[in-house]
């Protein structure tokens, strides 16, 4: 299961039509992954948690459903791009320079979903976890296995964050797209932070955890709907006398299936953040300035090639991916970034030879990508 249902008590006010998304400014966010490791496989690679990132800002600020695949054709107009980007730390609560992730070595795997004198235990270092940084400051993510848990992760409500325990928690393998999560079918894309995130900025399951019609997630243009729904269901689907929206990004469906917010959520989205976590918003990621494609780099992980800057500086560039035989297998627009996964989320490299370009209006840069 993806998402532990949460407690739902909170402000009780129905959200939409309030035009805030012709009002806002984008907003952005400063992650710390707090990883809780008892194996090498769970000690997750910097490059996992960066294909979470770019997943984050592809879905909450960059990459919107175009072609409508999976929407039905009256939830189209509906979409909506909450405009928020997500940058790791640069610098810890004290000061000091960090790379936005903590790692933490343990024997005793309860923690991921423990709870003692009516706390998470792992959000707290007196019993056994790690203090989040300031929640006022920064968005903790505690990433552990929890195949002791009955869910993938879960978040603590903006009206329910206290100064000692605030976040989110996930389960190791459905962070991000690459690394551990590649075979973590059908929770391989990342979705689960994005799904999470929307409870930490206030949002519910479509149905509240009420099945007779009366569940309501206080989000005016989400169709009333009188269950959860799981795996990829095929549309029409129908109760409560309405079509239901189990592609909505709180839904607990397959990932392949997620594919949006609408207008409402995103307007909930901005009046919690404004109401109950208004701090957290740092205006932008701050990036080096931009540099030559010349000086860009890239690992191999599970699957996936990463292209980064080694200082990261921003660049930008169109990429094509080409097979051995010179074929044009998969592009993605240009785009500003410091690092980059080729090819994206829903496609894996099979093992041979490959050819990558990137271009901009100034320069090109060729790799030759062998894939074992």
């Amino acid at each position: 299961m993806r998402c532990s249902l949460p407690d739902s008590e909170g402000p009780y006010t129905s959200v939409g039509n309030q035009n805030y998304l012709a009002q806002r400014s984008p907003m952005a966010f400063k992650l710390v992954f707090h990883i809780f490791h008892s194996s090498p496989e769970e000690n997750l690679s910097m490059a996992q948690i960066l294909s979470q990132v770019q997943i984050l800002n592809d879905f909450f600020s960059g990459k919107v459903n175009d072609q409508n695949i999976g929407i039905p054709e009256e939830f189209r107009p509906l979409q909506a791009k909450p405009q928020f980007k997500f940058c790791l730390a640069s610098t810890d609560p004290s000061g000091n320079p960090t790379e936005g992730i903590t790692r933490h070595f343990i024997s005793d795997l309860s923690l991921a979903c423990k709870r003692e004198f009516g706390m998470r235990s792992i959000m707290h270092k007196t019993l056994g976890g790690v203090d989040p940084w300031d929640p006022t400051q920064y968005i903790n993510v505690y990433v552990i296995n929890r195949i002791q848990c009955p869910a993938l992760g879960e978040a603590v409500f903006p009206w329910k964050a206290r100064s000692d325990e605030d976040g989110i928690i996930l389960h190791y393998r459905a962070v991000g797209f690459t690394g551990t999560a590649a075979d973590f079918y059908p929770f391989q894309v990342g979705k689960t932070l994005v799904h999470e995130l929307g409870h930490y900025f206030g949002l519910f399951h479509l149905s509240n955890g009420l099945k007779d019609c009366t569940g309501d997630d206080l989000v005016a243009d989400t169709p009333t709907q009188s269950e959860e729904y799981f795996g990829c269901p095929q549309p029409p689907v129908i109760t409560c006398g309405q079509t239901n929206m189990y592609m909505n990004f709180m839904s607990l469906v397959n990932d392949d299936c997620l594919h949006f917010f609408t207008i409402g959520q995103v307007e909930r989205m901005n009046a919690m953040i404004l109401q109950y976590r208004q701090g957290l918003d740092i205006g932008s990621c701050k990036v080096n300035d931009g540099d030559s494609l010349q000086r860009l780099n890239w690992i191999y992980d599970n699957r996936h090639w990463m292209i980064f800057h080694p200082e990261h500086k921003n660049w930008t560039a169109e990429i094509l991916l080409f097979d051995a035989m010179g074929r044009l297998i998969w592009k993605e627009d240009s785009k500003t970034a410091t690092y980059r996964f080729i090819p994206y989320a829903h496609h894996v490299m099979i093992p041979g030879i490959f050819y990558a370009i990137l271009h901009n209006n100034s320069e090109e840069k060729r790799f030759i990508l062998v894939t074992p």
